[in-house]
């Protein structure tokens, strides 16, 4: 990371250059260095009521929209990001400005979360440590004893619920990548699923959940793949869809391959292919990607992005599930969404961006950002036996098959080496949970695993261990 930029100021030069700061972040930000400032007790209070009182009013303007300036962040949200980044982890308690921390209060605390997640760029420019330091030895008056607290400061990293008020945006997050977000040099960047079409129960979208119409083709090794294939097995829907497994390696040239004499593969039972490449080029795609949920009636691709496939699988074949527990819950679906979005983002997604680039930078900043979300997660998953409500649900399916991999492989595979899951508390107890629910182990082929990520790279040796 760069020299950490030590004044809002600096900050606001880095991440809104060309700007000037507005009237009222200028005002706050005047006011808290005052309560910093002050050795009166009146010039202190008065002080502090001007900064809450400026804090409360942003709050209320906050509760509207997502961003101060609408749908997407302008200069205002930028300065006063740059504020207020540093104000639980420095002004609450150096300045004694602690009639709450920013965390509490329900509209900035997301926000600021939000933007610090907006881009990686903008998460590596804000260093807590460093700001917590440079606040502490700043004066005798605000730290006689010039300690530097130890508190972990505000969770940056955690979830937040503000794209609630963007309807595109909502439907996207946890389903693929932001296009318009920008890119660092090196970033590994997931390709877009093209194929979204949708199985309904009346068959009012074109597509009637019907049992031995549809198939499916995985790859064990795929996460994408494994929770489709986790789901079918959950709900009970193994005679309802069918489904092919491709071998764990891919062609050099034409990428999935089917090959049957491998233990755990099967062919091609519906089309006769040789290859994933094969299926998609009959119906005119050049994509290569797995999942694939295949129409026998219409010989089409019905849709190819696995986040739609697992909910689809959940919902519309109800008559098949033999009372299987839902997995989207209508009473907890907007904490599911919101947790897919954290997930699929700083975990799922986040382990491939740490182990596809070919960026340092990347690398260590991909790395901050997924075992900042273990954290999280397992501070979650101490409290409670589930992600979302009292049962297994969507979100823990979409969890499983990182954490699933991540002992035996991204540790020594993606580099993501701080810490095993096994040695978190909460997420270990989760993963054995997860592995006792019938179906789970059933549909999970640590195995392919090993061998799809460990066979094709470097001296191609699989790793034994760990257990």
């Amino acid at each position: 990371m760069a020299e950490f930029p030590e004044s809002p100021e600096a900050h606001a030069a880095l991440i809104a250059p060309g700007t000037s700061p507005p009237p009222a972040v200028a005002a706050l930000w005047a006011a808290i260095r005052r309560a910093g400032a002050a050795v009166e007790q009146a010039d202190y209070e008065a002080a502090y009521h001007e900064v809450f009182s400026a804090l409360d009013a942003y709050e209320e303007r906050l509760r509207h929209q997502r961003y101060l300036g609408g749908d997407r962040p302008d200069a205002e949200d930028w300065w006063l990001f740059a504020v207020l980044v540093r104000f639980d982890a420095a002004f609450h308690g150096f300045y004694k400005l602690n009639r709450q921390r920013l965390d509490d209060f329900s509209q900035l605390g997301p926000w600021l979360r939000d933007l610090f997640q907006s881009s990686a760029a903008v998460a590596d420019g804000v260093d807590l440590r460093q700001i917590r330091a440079h606040y502490a030895t700043e004066s005798e008056g605000t730290n006689p004893k010039q300690l530097v607290p130890r508190g972990r400061g505000p969770d940056l990293r955690a979830p937040h619920d503000r794209w609630r008020f963007d309807a595109a945006v909502r439907a996207e997050r946890g389903v693929q990548e932001d296009p318009s977000r920008p890119r660092a040099a090196g970033e590994w960047v997931r390709p877009p699923s093209g194929h979204r079409d949708w199985i309904s129960a009346d068959g009012s979208t074109g597509f009637a959940a019907e049992a031995g119409r549809y198939h499916l083709y995985v790859a064990n090794n795929c996460p994408w793949s494994h929770r489709c294939a986790l789901v079918r097995s959950l709900k009970g829907l193994q005679d309802v869809v069918s489904m092919d497994v491709l071998f764990y390696r891919r062609d050099p040239e034409r990428g999935w391959q089917f090959r049957p004499e491998e233990p755990g593969c099967t062919p091609d039972t519906v089309n006769g292919a040789r290859f994933v490449r094969e299926i998609y080029e009959s119906v005119g795609s050049a994509e290569k990607s797995v999942p694939v949920l295949w129409d026998r009636a219409t010989g089409r691709i019905v849709n190819n992005e696995s986040a739609e496939i697992l909910r689809m699988l959940n919902g519309a074949f109800e008559p098949w599930t033999a009372g299987a527990p839902d997995l989207y819950p209508e009473a907890h679906r907007a904490e599911i969404d919101h947790l897919n979005a954290y997930i699929y983002t700083y975990v799922n997604n986040g382990a491939y961006k740490a182990g596809f680039t070919s960026s340092q930078e990347v690398y260590d900043t991909w790395f901050d950002h997924v075992f900042a979300a273990l954290d999280w997660l397992d501070r979650r998953l101490t409290e409670r036996e589930w992600l979302v409500g009292e049962t297994l649900t969507e979100a823990d399916v979409r969890l499983f098959p990182t954490i699933y991999r991540f002992d035996p492989v991204y540790f020594v595979r993606f580099r993501l080496d701080a810490r095993r899951v096994s040695s978190y508390p909460g997420l270990s107890r989760w993963l054995q949970r997860m592995l006792e629910v019938p179906g789970v182990a059933e549909a999970s082929n640590l195995e392919h695993c090993k061998r799809g990520y460990f066979g094709r790279t470097g001296n191609n040796l699989i790793p034994v261990g760990p257990a």
